[in-house]
């Protein structure tokens, strides 16, 4: 089947599973469309996001999660594509705050209207500075002992993976009320030797944005597939303050994560999982991990 068909099925998919909005599903459909009518000679990848500003490593222990399942031959499918998908987070996620602008989200993902270029212009990030925002009450967990995100958090974590399964997220933004502009993400996808995918989407957030009390810095959705095998994925919040400041925070809020190598298991009716809290380069990471 030709790639440009396949992708029109997955967007319909996530079309009406309510990942993306009537605006998004329409912008996506057309730029398909219009690769799939261009000739072959004169088709051209779609430009890859800027790079961060910045370039620090992100330390590749603030992804890894050894933790087993509830049985040990359970845990032990959990391990590889865990690992897979953390050690595959870990080239990306170089810089801790990006562009000025930030999500707008009314408590739930939407969209800017993208029925022309000029509107697709004014859904664009502001170069603006933004002023700093509080995101305690955006920001929410219905189970933080679970990693259960709630409300904005799970809409922007779908609106992540739809972009990272599309391999674009252009024309795709989130919005908080907290700020002015919309947020666009960032996408990076793609396959090794073994034929193992790795999908990561991420978004930042503008510097001096805090949620209770710590500075926040990203967003981020990592997926692995791999062939004939068990996948896993990953949810992690990057924040700018060190990892004893954050475990004590996230621990008043309810979550049981330790520092790693430790970590604590995530309970799932279908996955294993684990949560842990990593130092990174420039500040910490609450990663939780899921196997299945």
């Amino acid at each position: 089947m030709a790639d440009w068909i396949e992708q029109l099925e997955r967007l319909s998919q996530l079309h009406k599973a309510g990942a993306l909005t009537d605006e998004e599903f329409a912008a996506q459909k057309a730029r398909v469309m219009a690769l799939a009518a261009a000739p072959d000679a004169s088709r051209a990848p779609e430009p890859e996001p800027a790079a961060p500003a910045a370039a620090a490593e992100w330390d590749s222990a603030a992804y890894v999660a050894d933790a087993p399942r509830s049985t040990a031959a359970k845990w032990a499918l959990i391990g590889l594509p865990v690992a897979l998908v953390l050690a595959g987070a870990a080239w990306f996620g170089s810089t801790l705050i990006g562009p000025k602008s930030d999500p707008e989200l009314s408590g739930a993902a939407t969209a800017a209207p993208l029925a022309s270029a000029a509107a697709a212009a004014s859904a664009a990030p502001s170069e603006e500075a933004a002023l700093p925002a509080s995101l305690d009450e955006t920001l929410t967990y219905a189970a933080a002992n679970n990693c259960k995100a709630a409300g904005a958090l799970e809409a922007i974590y779908k609106k992540l993976d739809s972009a990272a399964g599309l391999g674009s997220a252009n024309g795709i933004t989130v919005r908080l009320d907290a700020f002015d502009s919309p947020l666009a993400l960032n996408v990076k996808n793609g396959t090794d030797a073994d034929g193992i995918e790795t999908r990561h989407a991420w978004l930042r957030f503008p510097e001096g944005t805090t949620w209770h009390g710590l500075k926040l810095s990203r967003l981020t959705s990592t997926t692995t597939i791999v062939p004939e095998s068990d996948g896993g994925y990953a949810r992690s919040i990057t924040f700018l303050d060190q990892p004893d400041k954050v475990r004590a925070t996230l621990s008043r809020l309810g979550f049981g994560a330790p520092r790693a190598p430790d970590y604590a298991q995530l309970s799932d009716e279908a996955c294993g999982g684990s949560m842990q809290i990593a130092a990174i380069s420039g500040g910490s990471a609450l990663t939780c991990n899921w196997g299945c």
